[in-house]
């Protein structure tokens, strides 16, 4: 009887250690530097933090912005899974791979944005987003062909431009978005330029730009599922965002040219303006894109990103992703829109079939001790 339970206990044991072989080369948890952020033309990152670097903008070509949407600190949520075989290997994110908690933040957006003084954000990012379940990305999982030309809003004028280089990968995965509390945007007059300060906050009456220092309090209520990297179809994706409202007229101070407001006061309790938007967006890849949108209010939006694949045979290393979008607001018109994400894979994780073996060894173990009195 007892070499009949060591006779189970070896075939058991052989059975899962051949399960557990590949899983060693399949799971991979998300190491530091991992993480997602998107820019909605020059004015404004989400998670919104100041849009220049040395003056240049926070993110072109390879040269990523600070990706403020971290890897979530549940080792099981960014989990990464990857297939054995050839390179580039398919991956399959699972919904919260990265995760940022809602914070408020507070930015002056004025340096690149001629319609707005600053923005106050309270959002919470996971992505991808559970309602599509796990992201898959994949060679050519970017759809298309090699080189693919995309005209989009408004009326055909902008327009996002697939290139692919060695190793094409990619493919759609969309993030969550959960404002806490409401965003708002101080919006004013495209004839004022911070810094300025209101009569009522002590500025000049005589001087027109402190006279018209005036932000119009807007709030935003986006849709819950970001646009950028949602797949392309036969048309491109289209999506409308929430409802907008105002709350009145403050007279504010507003010291220097980057917009944000030293303080302010209510001028008015009621200020009519829509600035309704109308998106679109499309998938990720490690190729380049090219977003273009000659119509973005103040001067031409224009960005080039490329992405990149750096993974070993092993699929340790970095897998760097970009994607674009399209945007139209009723108020402020349209925009070229950009998004970047970053997989750090230093090596695979925990290999949960070699301790499924060793807890099947001590099962096996206490049975023989059993049998054997």
């Amino acid at each position: 009887m007892a070499l009949q339970s060591k006779s189970l206990c070896i075939t058991c044991l052989l059975i899962v250690l051949c399960w557990a072989a590949p899983s060693q080369a399949v799971f991979y948890s998300l190491g530091s530097g991992s993480g997602g952020e998107a820019q909605i033309g020059d004015g404004l990152l989400l998670p919104i933090q100041p849009t220049t670097i040395g003056g240049f903008p926070a993110g072109t070509g390879t040269m990523f912005p600070p990706l403020l949407i971290p890897a979530n600190p549940d080792p099981a949520k960014a989990l990464v899974t990857q297939t054995v075989g050839p390179s580039p290997k398919k991956m399959k994110v699972p919904p919260g791979a990265f995760f940022r908690k809602a914070s408020k933040n507070v930015v002056g957006v004025a340096i690149n944005n001629p319609a707005a003084f600053q923005v106050e954000t309270n959002i919470e990012f996971s992505g991808p987003g559970a309602a599509f379940g796990s992201a898959t990305l994949s060679a050519g999982g970017r759809t298309g062909a090699a080189t693919t030309l995309i005209m989009g809003l408004p009326s055909g004028a902008g327009s996002v431009r697939f290139s692919a280089t060695a190793n094409q990968f990619g493919g759609p995965s969309r993030t969550r978005v959960s404002p806490a509390t409401v965003i708002e945007v101080w919006a004013h007059s495209s004839t004022i330029v911070a810094p300025c300060k209101h009569p009522l906050q002590g500025g000049s009456t005589a001087n027109p730009n402190d006279s018209g220092c005036l932000a119009v309090m807007v709030e935003a209520h986006p849709a819950t599922l970001g646009i950028a990297g949602a797949s392309i179809a036969a048309a491109a994706e289209m999506t409308v965002g929430g409802a907008v409202m105002t709350k009145g007229v403050r007279a504010v101070n507003v010291p220097t040219s980057m917009g944000l407001v030293a303080s302010s006061m209510v001028a008015a309790k009621t200020a009519p303006i829509s600035n309704k938007a109308t998106t679109e967006g499309f998938p990720f890849t490690t190729g380049m894109i090219t977003i273009s949108q000659p119509a973005a209010f103040g001067s031409a939006e224009v960005f080039v990103l490329t992405g990149m694949d750096t993974r070993m045979a092993n699929g340790e290393g970095t897998i760097s992703l970009v994607t674009g979008g399209l945007s139209n607001r009723v108020a402020t018109g349209p925009n070229a829109n950009r998004s970047w994400a970053r997989y750090n894979l230093p090596e695979p994780g925990a290999v949960l079939g070699a301790a499924a073996a060793l807890a099947v060894l001590g099962v096996c173990h206490g049975l023989v001790r059993r049998r054997s009195r």
